[in-house]
């Protein structure tokens, strides 16, 4: 076998996106220009090629060089390899470090998109499920490091996830989703005056703005708006993101429930029953009282508000949902619910087999982000853990001041984007 120092993207491209095993769009040449664009990272395409000149293993690597310190490569959800092919793992791992610590690097971190066992919704070892916790060895062998069993997202990349399975047919796939939720998706069909399309380039802002009023209600960090559109217009140039858009249109939504409260009084004429008469009375009242809100939000809203957007990427047979946002008005619509599942099933739909939902918690019980969690797992995916990081040490004492200082600076600079925040507000 021959290793590949540059592979062109093309090339990279058509092997990483078809891997039965692991294709993922951090491993794709759409998200090495993404980083090189926004982070200012140095994308590496390298392969390993069998004796046809065929693609066995490859990886993107992505090079950020640091102030006072060497530079470090780190392949997001790398390699795109078959991990259990232990002799093309050695040679492939072999390789690739030979070629980091020949371009000076102080280390190599990956964290394969490789499961670590078969979970239940608590979190434990499924009785007879798969373990894949050899592997751990078997990296450990080949001179990685393992970063430890985080349950939050303190790595760069969330150890658990949901993933939804999308080869079953449409009724399975919904079927699996709680009543909870399509009791909501089928209130804002009936009740609701909304729309789902698809966005573009121009709607990036609007994405921003709803994921800004999500982190303050759900606590988390947001990124730049500049972040989101070089997101979405990279991997648009690579035909891999799709932005799904949620609108209300409040005064015909206060016209719907005035002609739903309508049809209940003409229908509570023919009830006989007392109790009967008195609920359709409470609930015509609720209509009417609800219209008026709506009235209300389109005097100071207009004919029309983005309410609900989500980005899905697309690389290959797999999607995620890498970001999501929703207004605080007219949350009662529940239009976020009907966008979540209209996504899954238009990937579905569009040929996808999976669906991840990005990163959850893996201590829902103790853990701010719980309600999160909750949200996430209604939808009927998997629980999944992931086997998590491994560091390949090149340069030892740099290494070990680098991992000393990092966390000082990363609490500095966290406290002060609180700061910030706090301030803006």
């Amino acid at each position: 076998m021959v290793f590949c120092e540059s592979v062109e993207k093309e090339r990279y491209d058509s092997f990483a996106a078809a891997h039965m095993q692991k294709s993922h769009f951090m491993q794709s040449a759409a998200w090495g220009v993404f980083n090189e664009r926004e982070r200012g990272l140095t994308p590496h395409y390298v392969g390993m090629e069998d004796s046809g000149k065929n693609l066995v293993a490859a990886a993107l690597l992505l090079e950020r060089r640091l102030p006072f310190f060497s530079s470090y490569f780190y392949s997001p959800r790398g390699f795109v390899i078959d991990f259990f092919d232990e002799t093309l793992l050695k040679a492939f791992a072999k390789e690739v470090g030979e070629y980091c610590r020949a371009k000076g690097a102080m280390f190599l971190r990956i964290d394969p998109d490789i499961e670590l066992r078969e979970i239940n919704s608590e979190g434990s070892s499924v009785c007879g499920g798969f373990d894949n916790s050899g592997l751990l060895d078997r990296l450990k062998l080949l001179g990685f490091r393992h970063r430890g069993f985080n349950k939050g997202f303190e790595s760069r990349q969330p150890r658990y996830t949901f993933r939804i399975d999308l080869l079953p047919d449409k009724d399975t796939v919904v079927r699996r989703v709680s009543g909870n939720v399509m009791k909501n998706v089928r209130r804002c069909e009936n009740n609701y005056e909304t729309e789902i399309c698809l966005g573009d380039s121009s709607d990036v802002k609007t994405l921003h703005r709803l994921i800004s009023q999500t982190s303050e209600r759900r606590d988390f960090y947001a990124y730049t708006e500049r972040y989101y559109q070089n997101f979405y217009d990279t991997l648009s140039e690579y035909g891999m993101a799709k932005l799904y858009i949620g609108k209300i249109y409040p005064k015909k939504t206060a016209e719907k429930l005035t002609n739903l409260a309508v049809q209940l009084d003409e229908r509570a004429r023919e009830y006989k029953k007392e109790r009967k008469i008195s609920e359709a009375k409470a609930a015509k009242e609720r209509l009417l009282k609800e219209a008026a809100a709506f009235e209300r939000c389109f005097e100071k809203y207009g004919e029309e508000v983005m309410a609900s957007a989500h980005m899905v990427v697309r690389y290959g047979s797999h999607a995620w949902a890498v970001h999501a946002g929703s207004s605080d008005v007219m949350r009662e619509t529940q239009l976020n619910n009907r966008v979540y599942l209209y996504k899954i099933l238009n990937q579905k739909e569009t040929g996808a087999v999976w669906l991840d939902q990005f990163g959850t918690i893996g201590n829902p019980k103790e853990n701010r982000l719980a309600s999160l969690h909750e949200f996430k797992r209604q939808f009927g995916g998997r629980y999944i853990e992931f086997v998590g990081e491994f560091d390949m040490v090149f340069r030892p004492f740099m290494y070990f001041l680098y991992e000393k200082a990092l966390p000082l600076y990363r609490s500095l600079s966290f406290g002060i984007k609180a700061l910030v925040r706090r301030a803006a507000k």
